[in-house]
Formats: structure tokens, C-alpha cells, sequence
């Protein structure tokens, strides 16, 4: 019996081994793959990061404004319900006054002074 002599049962085992390996090592690839990409752009925003860091010590600017516009925005639903309490106790603006010209109704409404209908 020869040391190359193997039965087809193994033969074929071997084969089946090697379609496994196969689809294994195209497994392992696909996954590396995913894990590798997100290192190659930590690190290109690593070595970015000391071009960038100026920039960034100043600060971000708007950020003034934006807190005082955060700040002015707080203040209305206060300043909204007061003015809904005191039109609700009867003393809110007083009626507005009607402007000169045609009203709503009139046929002339909404044309423009002087022009052509």
C-alpha cells in the first residue's frame, strides 16, 4: 500500500474540506474588510487632526448668538400667557382702528391705486 493511495470517501471529504476553507477565508475577508475601513478613516482624521486644531480653539462662532437667541425664546411663553390673561380679563389692545379705502367687500378691492382692472 502506497502513501498517495487514499479511498474516494477521503478524497471526497478533502474536497468538501477545501470548499469550506474557501468560503471561510471569503467570510473572513468581507469582515475584515468592514472592520479595516472605519481604521483607515480614523486614522486619516487622526493625522487631519493637528491641521484642523486651530480652527478649533477659537471656539465655533455663532455660539454667542445662539445662546442669546435660546435665552430671547424662553422668555415668550411667559410673556405670551400674560398677554393671553390680560386680553382674556378685557384689557387688551383696543380695537383697531379702520384704515381709509375700500373694505373687503367693495368691488375695488384689491386693485392697485391708478391702474387697470
Amino acid at each position: 500500500m502506497s502513501l498517495l493511495a487514499i479511498s474516494t470517501g477521503l478524497a471526497i471529504l478533502a474536497i468538501l474540506g477545501l470548499i469550506v476553507g474557501l468560503v471561510v477565508l471569503v467570510v473572513v475577508i468581507v469582515l475584515f474588510r468592514a472592520v479595516l475601513s472605519p481604521v483607515v478613516e480614523i486614522a486619516r482624521n487622526a493625522r487631519e487632526a493637528p491641521e484642523v486644531a486651530p480652527f478649533l480653539t477659537n471656539g465655533v462662532r455663532g455660539v454667542d448668538e445662539l445662546r442669546r437667541t435660546r435665552d430671547l425664546c424662553n422668555q415668550v411663553p411667559p410673556l405670551a400667557l400674560a398677554y393671553l390673561e390680560k386680553i382674556q380679563a378685557g384689557g387688551g389692545p383696543p380695537p383697531a382702528a379702520r384704515a381709509p379705502g375700500p373694505g373687503p367687500e367693495s368691488p375695488q378691492a384689491g386693485r392697485i391705486s391708478g391702474g387697470k382692472p
